[in-house]
């Protein structure tokens, strides 16, 4: 907060104040100078010269200097001081600007700060020709008291400027303070973030404050980018487990046919079957992950288009409907209305081919897998419910994780690669829908997936 305006205001006040102060002493003065000049008038310069006359206008000039408070001096038209009522320049003939202007019929009013005096020249005319100059009457007053005054003022208002000034730069110290430790420590965190410190968070977070706000809504950041960096570690080193196994099992199969002599040709061709199916199963792997990472590259964009959502489903479930017949599954479509989306079908299709074919995989021989597509004014939804194993509450929240399985070892019966699920919860989130799942052990399970129907 900045006191120079306050301090200009002040003394633009207090050279008003000094203006005002010095019209009515002006004011009073040329009032006065008149008076003197009236009274020398009737007298006549001219009976001055009489015995008694300059003696008697000496001592009324002194006595009416008494009673006005100002020093009274008259010249006559030579400029010579007849009567001074302070008795120091009566017989002398001083050079004063405002009696040489007076005496020629300009009555005037000048200031001097140097002497912090006003000077009032009034003309004085003869008593029986008003046209007639004979001489000037000068009125010297002092101005010393309003000088003082408007010192004292000015000094106090300094003085009050200037403690209101350090109480401002006080209060505003402190609040600045108050202000900038709390960002202190939120850019202090940041800085170990910076670094690789992931773990590093705001504390003494304390109120309901933009600060507090701050604080709490960067935690909350530094959290998800912590997940998000475990994330990434899960997922390499998942990678590379998934990876390793078909490689490990390849090259024990490879050594053990190259380790013994006169192999059968029926082992030559198990072994190479079990390697051949490995390296599907790599391939299967390679193919999810690249889907998955094209999903991630959200800044390539979607390919949006009209898409039939009752016909996409329909080409989907005839697609899988070989796979429910191996297992004798009844592959049930309910199509409750018809509906039109923009989406990009062919990632649409995926994220719902991946989701029934996850359903038939874990439903037992026999069962059943049921599609439904419903819609309201701006929703799409697709549920698929199976009668498989079911998902147990504490899986739930994990099962769109990559690479996570319920049952790693029926899942390696499946031929499942644990991205089928990660893939449609991607490819869901890209068209800003949400997928969910209801579920219990050995009761089935209930994947209902919400789209937009208009792109926003």
């Amino acid at each position: 907060m900045s006191l120079s305006p306050l301090a200009v205001f002040f003394f633009i006040a207090i050279a008003h104040i000094e203006t005002d102060y010095l019209y009515e002493r002006t004011s009073e003065m040329q009032i006065t100078a008149a008076l003197a000049a009236n009274i020398v008038g009737a007298q006549g310069f001219d009976m001055l010269d009489m015995p008694g006359r300059t003696w008697s206008l000496q001592r009324d000039m002194r006595e009416r200097s008494t009673e006005w408070g100002f020093r009274v001096l008259v010249f006559n038209d030579g400029m010579q001081v007849i009567s001074d009522s302070a008795d120091l320049r009566t017989g002398t003939t001083p050079f004063i600007p405002e009696v040489v202007r007076a005496i020629r019929g300009d009555d005037n009013t000048e200031l001097r700060r140097d002497e912090r005096a006003l000077y009032v020249a009034v003309t004085v005319t003869s008593d029986r020709d008003a046209t007639e100059r004979s001489g000037a009457v000068l009125l010297v007053g002092s101005v010393e008291d309003i000088f003082q005054s408007l010192d004292d003022l000015r000094n106090r208002l300094l003085l009050i400027i200037s403690l209101v000034g350090l109480g401002v730069a006080v209060v505003v110290f402190i609040t600045a303070n108050t202000l900038i430790r709390p960002l202190r420590r939120i850019l202090r965190v940041v800085q170990r973030m910076a670094t690789g410190q992931l773990d590093q968070r705001v504390t003494d977070i304390k109120g309901r404050d933009e600060y507090a706000i701050l604080g709490i809504s960067f935690n909350s950041m530094a959290e998800k980018l912590e997940q998000v960096e475990k994330t990434r570690e899960e997922f390499v080193s998942n990678v590379s487990h998934e990876l390793k196994t078909p490689l490990s099992s390849m090259k024990v199969l490879s050594e053990s046919i190259l380790l013994q002599e006169s192999v059968p040709e029926a082992m030559y061709r198990e072994f190479l079957q079990d390697i051949v199916n490995e390296v599907d199963r790599m391939t299967s792997i390679n193919n999810d992950l690249l889907s998955l990472v094209r999903i991630d590259q959200r800044e390539q964009g979607l390919n949006i288009a009209p898409v039939s959502i009752n016909k996409m489903v329909e080409d989907i479930l005839r697609r899988l409907s070989p796979l429910s017949e191996q297992k004798h599954i009844a592959l049930i479509y309910d199509d409750v209305r018809p509906v039109q989306i923009d989406a990009d079908e062919i990632k649409l299709t995926l994220a719902i081919s991946n989701i029934v074919e996850n359903g038939i995989k874990y439903t037992p021989n026999g069962g059943t897998v049921k599609v439904s597509v419903d819609a309201d004014h701006q929703f799409v939804y697709i549920s698929v419910q199976d009668t498989g194993m079911g998902i147990a509450d504490t899986e739930q929240t994990k099962i769109f994780n990559r690479f996570y399985r319920v049952d790693k070892a029926r899942d390696r019966e499946t031929g499942g690669t644990g991205l089928g699920l990660a893939i449609s919860h991607a490819a869901i989130i890209a068209h800003n829908g949400t997928i969910r799942v209801s579920s219990r052990p050995d009761e089935g399970a209930v994947f209902m997936v919400r789209i937009p129907i208009r792109r926003g």
